[in-house]
């Protein structure tokens, strides 16, 4: 879709990444709800469960608690437990409601009692239950107190189990009114949670209610794997994401670099070839056979010309075979400085035009690789070429050439403008140019010689380094294996 620009698919990418994020928030938020709807329903049972069997508890403490199975039947029964609490929440103007319980030897018995007025009657705090306990005064309170403790502990412990651990609050109310009899909730408390009011001792006039200050991290820790998935989900749509980026803008600036390359290597294929058109169509016309010096002048421009256009050719199709391409080499002995001389004699014209001067330092011994002559000598041309080129006017270019028992070290040095050190690692890669002010490259290259060079130097087992800074020039520096 040639509509369809790099633009947009940035766009649609980040569009994407917020929908896919606010759809992960969302469903956290309504997950989150759910839960926490759950753990107030856990949380009102475990009361309520809670205060039942403390309930049931209290009447064993009868002095004729009658048949202890169907009295356990009954009151620990989920029925019971409903039908309970509905009559103590029970709630309508001018309406009481209290229950006895009798028990005897062989029976016991639960009533239940509704009574409404006619008229507005004041509340008072009556008992609940009307039963024959056989208990003292002293004794009815002394159970009050034990099954109210009993019941705060293990409300306490049974919210530990399911991870509450934050501070616990209770009010106790009276029994058939809404006033507190007495409370530990601070004034200021904004709770999370309240429970219903729950009947803890059968023989007394209170009820229970527990008040939580904070149940989301309890919430929050049952989500955790959700709440894990959700965000590696998210990360992982970001990197997927990223590296679609970074795919998309390498393809875009090999596709430029392709552009540019084409383009350029257009214009240097073309240099060569009229130059030599040039050269061979001047000997014609002026019978040069006559003038040998001034023939052999033009025989070599040609000659140089037409190696350069060799070398060209050879770089596009090393690169058109791949980085991994095996590609044999012609190995024999070599001699690195008589090859460099060779190279230094051929480019004369070259530098005599260019008003360039290289200086070549020997080594006193010579210096044999094993390697291909053809790679090496256009490895060697390639760096004094691209030394002309590139330091403008007045070039002068150090050779020096070291060797040892292990290793021939060669260095290219010239006095031109330099490299930042930001591009030392991207000045072999492939089609790469170092960027200039307005994207036009006044000096006309396909970004390949580099690129050869090392790919060749690497395959006789060498190493290139780079050594520049900005007004500083440029420094290449080769290493290969000495022949041994």
């Amino acid at each position: 879709m040639k509509w369809f620009k790099a633009k947009y698919t940035y766009v649609l990418i980040v569009l994407s990444l917020l929908l896919s994020t606010g759809l992960q928030v969302v469903w956290l938020q309504q997950l989150f709800m759910a839960q926490e709807k759950q753990l107030r329903i856990d949380i009102e049972h475990l009361v309520g469960l809670t205060a039942q069997t403390n309930l049931y508890y209290s009447i064993t403490a009868f002095e004729k608690p009658g048949n202890a199975k169907q009295i356990k039947r009954l009151f620990l029964s989920p029925q019971w437990e409903q039908l309970r609490h509905a009559f103590d929440n029970m709630k309508m103007e001018n309406m009481s409601a209290y229950y006895s319980i009798t028990i005897d030897d062989d029976s016991t018995a639960v009533s239940m009692n509704f009574s409404l007025k006619d008229t507005p009657v004041k509340k008072r705090h009556k008992k609940p239950v009307t039963s024959h306990t056989g208990m003292t005064a002293a004794q009815l309170v002394s159970s009050d107190s034990l099954s109210l403790v009993e019941m705060k502990r293990k409300v306490r412990s049974s919210l530990k189990k399911i991870g509450i651990t934050s501070e616990v609050y209770e009010k106790i109310y009276y029994y058939n009114t809404l006033d507190v009899f007495k409370s530990n909730v601070p004034k200021l408390l904004k709770p999370a949670f309240i429970s219903n009011r729950y009947l803890y001792n059968i023989q007394n006039l209170y009820r229970y209610q527990l008040i939580l200050p904070a149940i989301e991290y309890v919430v929050w820790y049952r989500m955790r794997y959700y709440l894990a998935s959700s965000v590696l989900m998210v990360l992982l749509t970001c990197t997927a994401f990223y590296f679609i980026l970074r795919l998309l803008r390498n393809q875009q600036l090999y596709a430029d670099a392709k552009a540019d390359f084409t383009s350029n290597m257009t214009h240097e294929f073309k240099t060569p070839i009229a130059t030599v058109s040039v050269a061979l169509e001047s000997i014609k016309k002026y019978d040069l056979i006559k003038n040998p010096e001034t023939l052999q002048n033009y025989l070599d421009i040609s000659q140089h010309e037409l190696k350069r256009l060799d070398l060209m050719v050879e770089k596009v199709l090393n690169i058109s075979n791949g980085n991994n391409a095996e590609q044999p080499l012609k190995l024999e002995l070599y001699d690195v400085q008589s090859g460099l001389q060779q190279v230094i004699s051929s480019m004369q014209i070259q530098l005599v035009n260019s008003q360039a001067h290289i200086s070549f330092r020997t080594s006193e011994e010579p210096c044999f690789v094993f390697g291909d002559p053809v790679h090496l000598s256009n490895i060697f041309y390639n760096l004094i070429d691209n030394a002309i080129k590139y330091s403008g006017a007045a070039l002068l270019l150090e050779i020096t050439s070291k060797c040892d028992a292990d290793k021939v070290t060669l260095s290219f040095k010239d006095n031109g403008p330099g490299i930042d050190k930001l591009y030392h690692k991207n000045i072999f890669d492939r089609f790469f140019r170092i960027p200039v002010k307005g994207d036009t490259h006044n000096i006309k290259g396909s970004g390949l010689g580099l690129h050869y060079v090392k790919q060749m130097i690497e395959k006789h087992h060498g190493t290139i380094r780079i050594k520049s800074e900005p007004g500083n020039g440029t420094n290449f520096i080769i290493t290969l294996p000495a022949a041994s």
